[in-house]
């Protein structure tokens, strides 16, 4: 059976994140033999024609996707199209999870939801095994929608392959230098009111054995190229005997990557922490929430202010940068304690940020709402996207949270224009800050071309010149990257590309075309061909 896996798009907000989910699915098919391909719409110009174009070249009999909630319709709109081509379309991931049946309701073209670990569970469904029998699955049969048990947590995530990275287009990943997502182990022992990571993974933690991490950590540095890794566990520091063998077997390889995770401010020391900037480790997010204990209470965060503050301080001291992120809105929210959050986030002395309530299917808020004070004012899941108000409170306005965020954001904006001039004038800035501003404008950048398939469409020229001149005169034209960027500075973002093995170019007769490069395995090139939309 041929199997097509599809990413499709969610805004760029947080920056674009390799679908490691996705990667992991392809490699057990692959690992028994099946052929499998996924069809990347995130770092690309996202078209309905591409998928058309990639069906009838391709020939899936069975097409799988795997939105979060704010991706859900697009994926719809993805499956619906497979179908009219008679392939068997497959659901996954947090969002069908928890919403399946109503998903199978709404869209009559939608044949099977996976239910949570889904790797196993789609390849049974792939070798043909009776969707009686199949655990995990939700499906229709004779005009009913069947749910059967859920499947148990994969005990051996040994067993699983590494993921298939090689069938994404890295490259446009490394240019938007968002870093390589790589996983180490599966569960959260926490039941945050508002998050589902324990009814997806499982409260107990499970962990990859160390030597396999590190091995694929050389992999995506040594064969992909990768100079950043994101570890994508839900609560990293859960273990610290392990996050110390994990660090002492970089050092002791050698492995000079950076690397970022997800952690908790109540699991971490300053010993641990040392540890983890001495293997490479540069950037932490800490789930801070709330500034007010009644609302970490309410949430069952199971923290304490007084930590929080701890956890931060010594992070600052040992030289890891850290996010706190908050979220406004939550049970219990007033206008009161709203200003403690913000007051409480200037005061930890890292970078801080929030982001606003959505009551995502299968949690607790949700499942709860009006018994914690909560209304939910719709379920227009194209909105669920984390900035703006899904619900209010009693106390608290959709409004007004909205207002909140952004005069934070626009206030954030206008700090960063106005230093950015600066150091255009004077050159004030410390390097973390020249560094962040280089970085935001690399990712605009890369934003602007990848949507609009800028290379693949636009990147031959007839000309003789310098390659790097002639395709930065053409990107300067773009008015959404000139009013922010000089055609010397993009020329500047070429060179980099070009020198870091991301972008590529050859001659032909009299004129140069440019097209993107991966890595796999071994260096090598080849034209990434896309059909215009």
């Amino acid at each position: 059976m041929k199997v097509l896996l599809i990413n499709v798009p969610y805004p760029f907000n947080e920056g674009p994140t390799i679908p490691i989910g996705l990667c992991y699915l392809a490699a057990v098919l692959e690992k028994e033999n099946f052929e499998v391909e996924i069809l990347d719409l995130l770092v690309s110009r996202f078209s309905i024609k591409k998928i058309v174009d990639k069906v009838k070249e391709y020939k899936p009999e069975l097409v799988g996707v795997g939105p979060i909630t704010i991706s859900y319709h697009t994926a719809l709109r993805a499956i619906e199209v497979c179908k009219r081509f008679g392939a068997t379309t497959v659901m996954g991931g947090c969002h069908v999870s928890f919403y399946d049946r109503a998903a199978l309701q709404e869209a009559p073209y939608l044949d099977i939801v996976v239910r949570g670990e889904g790797e196993y569970t789609l390849l049974d469904i792939v070798k043909g095994k009776e969707l009686k029998n199949i655990d995990g699955i939700t499906y229709r049969e004779d005009g009913q929608i069947m749910q059967n048990p859920p499947r148990k947590f994969i005990e051996n995530l040994d067993e699983l392959p590494f993921p298939a990275k090689h069938l994404l287009p890295l490259s446009k990943y490394r240019a938007y230098k968002t870093g390589c997502a790589m996983m180490t182990g599966r569960g959260c022992p926490y039941n945050c009111t508002f998050c589902v990571g324990g009814k997806m993974v499982g409260r107990k933690p499970r962990f990859r054995d160390l030597k396999l991490c590190i091995d694929e950590l050389e992999e995506i540095v040594f064969n992909y190229g990768f100079d950043l890794v994101n570890v994508v566990d839900d609560l990293l520091t859960i273990n610290h005997k392990r996050v110390f063998a994990f660090c002492d077997e970089i050092i002791n390889r050698g492995i000079k990557v950076q690397w970022t995770a997800f952690s908790r401010v109540d699991t971490v020391t300053r010993e641990l922490l040392s540890k983890m900037k001495e293997a490479g480790c540069i950037f932490i997010l800490y789930g801070v929430e709330s500034g007010n204990q009644k609302i970490l209470d309410l949430a069952k965060k199971r923290t304490t202010l007084e930590k929080i503050r701890r956890g931060v301080s010594i992070s600052n001291e040992v030289g890891i940068t850290t996010l706190s992120s908050f979220i406004l809105g939550l049970p219990g929210e007033t206008k009161e304690t709203v200003n403690e959050s913000l007051e409480f986030g200037k005061s930890l002395g890292n970078w801080y940020g929030y982001h606003i309530l959505t009551p995502y299917p299968g949690t607790e808020i949700r499942e709860r709402a009006e018994e914690l004070g909560l209304k939910i004012l719709h379920s227009d899941f194209s909105r669920y996207d984390a900035n703006q108000a899904i619900t209010e409170t009693k106390d608290a306005s959709a409004e007004y949270i909205n207002k909140v965020a952004k005069d934070f954001y626009g206030s954030l904006q206008a700090t960063m224009d106005q230093k950015e001039e600066e150091h255009k004038k004077q050159g004030t800035l410390t390097k973390e800050e020249k560094d962040f501003i280089e970085l935001r404008e690399r990712r605009i950048f890369t934003w602007h071309i990848l949507k609009r398939d800028y290379i693949v469409r636009h990147g031959k020229f007839m000309g003789s010149g310098d390659p790097v001149e002639l395709l930065a005169a053409e990107i300067y034209k773009i008015r959404s990257i000139s009013s922010f960027m000089t055609k010397d500075r993009v020329a500047e973002e070429i060179r980099k590309m070009l020198e870091e093995g991301i972008l590529s170019h050859r001659r032909d007769d009299n004129s140069v075309k440019w097209f993107w490069t991966d890595l796999s395995g071994r260096r090598r090139h080849h034209e990434v061909l896309l059909h215009n939309p």
